[in-house]
């Protein structure tokens, strides 16, 4: 009998293998692994792994990678039987810019074909040169190359270099000045010498990343590499600058900032759904709803596509029980889909089958639950002092704890006439009208002390004390030395640390503290009251006043009822044994407990009379989303860049970067970011979730964090975090000084960066217009700020520097004589 089984099984793996393509037998279906393939003279043939990252723009190229759920998977991943575990399967199909349809035609053919090869289940990708997928670059951190199929040695050649992360270079088909942006840094590689072109806006990240590409190229080689700034090419010494003029005349350059060249809008993001359908031999496509979407919304019996082409692209959903033919035909369906819209050639198209949908999938919509994935909240039952959480970052990081709320509490209630400190006796007694600040301070060893600022917004706060309260808790972080941590709370979205503070006791009552007491210290309370207690533990307990009346009450949860001097406590009965224990805390030492369906007329008295409540069962499923990494770009129509599986090396200390936690949103501030990177850092954030397609709430809490003062709340959704790591980080600027051998105390190229290079610079041409026509940013009246170095000298016969010493009415002479005035 076994005998038979086996010959069977051989049997059944021989048929399959019949039907997949020579290349792709070497995978093992249960095992983790990556390969790659290029599709050449209409067959695949296997790329060796020294050319994984390396693309030709007119080839197209299959990626498989196979990983245990939710891990990552790189060019380095080692094949390895993984039996036990849930794998989950991913195959790309890359598409350059100047391929052949029968070669784009071939791939997705393969792709299918490798999909079934393993079991019909995979995530197939379709990937478009230059507009590659988070999860795509994740495999290649180290970069990919794309590049046209000139020979390989013949130079010049111009390149541009793309993402902050993953950095991507780009070999451009024409060596011209239309290439070049303000924002971008670009390569000019010569038979002798490197240029490194740098935009006065580009990010710092991508300097670095050309300065990594120059590099290799300049293995074993004698080639120079040398920094050109933008603005600032005439400033070459003579033999380089000419060189560089011989292939990019200076005479040509036409540079517009990177705001005039693109609307500094968002993208308008609308999220629709679609059902696909085959009738009478017909497919149709029929407009379902636009988002927020929820997981109810898909029908395992159809096959959905979800437009999400602003930003993520194209998805096709496939149900477990969709027929055959739909199954096959889905992504070449949503192609025709993309054609029909008539959106761009590189909009990325996904398909996903039911039950094996990838995280990215998932967060496009308001409620996910996976059934075999609900886990249980962590209830901590022992003491979790500030050493245990900092031992602990991924407990930490799951509770949202930093310790057990055992520190120093400093509250403020903030009013348009005075700052008010409220007494400790009052603590935890908030008012929705109100507005405060809460100072906590604790021990993390014996020599450390750490402190939090929170600033907690009433619902019906007046914009004023909002204004107020922002204005002082800055103040407060500088009287403080910059603690490094500021978390706006809005009520309705405390985080378990801030409960913790009051040890699961804060209640927030309606109005202004003010009007119980003149003092405004809160030393008063309303008198009759009606609160409804949430939480079963310290650190997600809470009572909010409501209306005084029974349509309040609400059978999964209890309330507490103060007349006079008596206290009630009212148990609905969905509640549970630890709500009811924490809702005690509320009531002070003597009070009546009341069980729903126990109650006497006397209770419903005093609630004005018995009416309709709510008494069905609420689902308490908890099915987490995946914490998000994006960096926050400068530019407003630019698509945030997000990296899956991120680490703490992701963090660049150039940049201001968005860790998304589902219900907290933090703000990563890099010690090396810019001013105007910090100080738009909130603004981004609020853009960062309007624009979500999937309806965030926009008043979850907001937390600054600075490098080097992470709490274990944060670190620890990064594995492996290393308090050292940044210790011997350089950034581009210190880099730069060490291969151009300049002192440290000097910068290299131009000059320090001055009042005249903060300005956006325009071509003589654009400035020379008539007042009426110029770009909304420049000030006629200083029309000469606007130009760059090279072209101010050309015009003035003088550095900028000069000209500022002269007197003001011989500036608007000069001025006048060049046309500028």
């Amino acid at each position: 009998m076994a005998d038979l089984r086996k010959t069977i099984s051989s049997s059944t793996d021989c048929l399959a293998d019949a039907v997949v393509d020579v290349a792709f037998k070497k995978i093992k279906k249960k095992a983790v692994g990556f390969y790659m393939w290029k599709i050449e003279a209409m067959n695949v043939i296997a790329l060796p792994r020294e050319q994984y990252g390396t693309f030709i723009n007119t080839e197209c190229y299959i990626v498989y990678a196979a990983c245990q759920y939710g891990q990552s998977c790189t060019i380095d991943t080692v094949e390895r039987d993984a039996k036990d575990v849930t794998l989950e399967y991913h195959i790309h199909f890359w598409i350059g810019s100047e391929t052949t349809p029968d070669k784009s035609g071939v791939a997705a053919y393969k792709t299918v074909e490798l999909d079934n090869f393993i079991g019909g289940h995979a995530v197939q990708h379709r990937e478009a040169e230059s507009n590659e997928s988070s999860r795509f670059l994740s495999y290649l951190k180290n970069g990919i190359k794309i590049l046209t199929n000139k020979s390989k040695r013949i130079y010049p050649k111009l390149y541009k270099i793309l993402k902050r992360k993953t950095p991507i270079l780009m070999e451009l088909s024409g060596i011209t000045w239309q290439h070049f942006s303000s924002s971008e840094v670009m390569i000019l590689r010569t038979s002798k010498i490197i240029y490194i072109w740098i935009g006065r806006n580009a990010n710092e990240a991508e300097k670095k990343h050309a300065l990594m590409m120059a590099f290799d190229m300049k293995q074993n080689s004698s080639d120079e590499v040398v920094f050109v700034d933008d603005g600032y090419e005439k400033t070459l010494p003579s033999n380089l600058r000419d060189r560089f003029n011989h292939h990019l005349p200076l005479s040509k350059r036409l540079i517009v900032p990177h705001s005039e060249k693109e609307n500094d809008t968002p993208a308008k993001h609308v999220l629709k759904l679609y059902k696909c359908a085959e009738n009478n031999g017909k497919y149709r496509v029929v407009e379902i709803k636009n988002g927020p979407f929820h997981q109810k919304d898909l029908n395992s019996d159809k096959v959905f596509i979800i437009d999400d082409s602003v930003s993520s692209g194209v998805w096709v959903w496939v149900g477990q029980h969709a027929n055959d033919k739909e199954r096959t035909e889905a992504l070449r369906n949503a192609r025709g889909f993309i054609k029909k819209k008539k959106y761009e050639w590189k909009t990325r198209v996904t398909r996903v089958v039911e039950g094996h949908e990838p995280p990215e999938f998932k967060v496009l919509f308001h409620t996910w639950t996976d059934e075999l994935k609900v886990i249980k909240p962590v209830t901590l039952l022992y003491d979790f002092d500030a050493a245990t959480m900092a031992d602990r970052p991924s407990l930490a990081a799951e509770t949202q704890l930093i310790d057990d709320g055992s520190g120093t509490l400093s509250i403020w209630r903030i009013g348009r006439k005075s700052i008010t400190k409220i007494p400790e006796e009052r603590h935890g007694y908030f008012f929705s009208e109100d507005c405060y600040i809460t100072l906590y301070t604790y021990q993390i060893s014996e020599e450390k002390q750490m402190h939090l600022l929170y600033y907690w917004l009433g619902s019906h706060a007046s914009q004023d004390e909002i204004d107020l309260t922002l204005l002082r808790i800055n103040e407060m972080d500088e009287e403080l030395g910059k603690i490094g941590f500021q978390a706006r709370l809005i009520q309705g979205n405390e985080t378990p640390h801030f409960l913790q503070l009051f040890k699961g006791k804060l209640v927030i009552f309606k109005g202004k503290g003010s009007d119980y007491d003149e003092s405004g210290k809160n030393k008063k309370c309303p008198s009759h009251y009606l609160l409804q207690a949430t939480g079963s533990t310290t650190y997600n307990s809470k009572a909010v006043q409501v209306d005084t009346r029974s349509s309040s009450l609400n059978s999964n949860y209890c309330f507490i009822l103060k007349k006079s001097k008596r206290i009630y406590i009212w148990c609905g009965s969905h509640s549970t044994g630890d709500q009811r224990e924490m809702a005690k805390g509320f009531a002070g030492k003597s009070f009546d407990l009341i069980l729903e369906g126990k109650e006497t007329g006397d209770f419903f008295n005093l609630l004005g009379g018995k009416m309709d409540y709510h008494t069905k069962t609420v689902q308490k499923k908890y099915s987490r989303k995946p914490a998000r990494l994006i960096y926050l770009l400068k530019w407003s129509n630019e698509r945030a860049e997000e990296l899956v599986f991120f680490e703490q090396a992701d963090l660049l200390p150039e940049h201001v970067i968005l860790l998304d936690i589902d219900l907290c949103l933090y703000i990563w501030i890099g010690n090396f970011s810019s001013e105007e990177e910090k100080s738009s850092s909130f603004k981004k954030a609020i853009e960062y979730l309007q624009s979500d397609p999937s309806k965030r709430d926009m008043s979850i809490a907001i937390i600054h964090i600075k490098q080097d003062h992470e709490p274990p709340i944060f670190t620890g959704f990064f594995p492996s975090w290393n308090k050292d790591f940044w210790k011997a980080y350089k950034p581009f600027l210190v880099l730069r000084k060490e291969i151009e051998k300049v002192p440290s105390s000097t910068h290299s190229g131009r000059p320090e960066l001055t009042k005249f290079d903060q300005y956006d610079k325009y071509p003589v041409s654009i400035l020379r217009k008539p007042n009426d026509e110029l770009p909304a940013k420049v000030n006629p009246l200083n029309k000469e700020m606007h130009l760059t170095h090279d072209d101010f000298v050309t015009l003035f016969k003088m550095p900028y520097s000069e000209f500022a010493k002269l007197p003001s009415w011989k500036q608007k002479e000069i001025k006048k004589t060049i046309g500028l005035f």
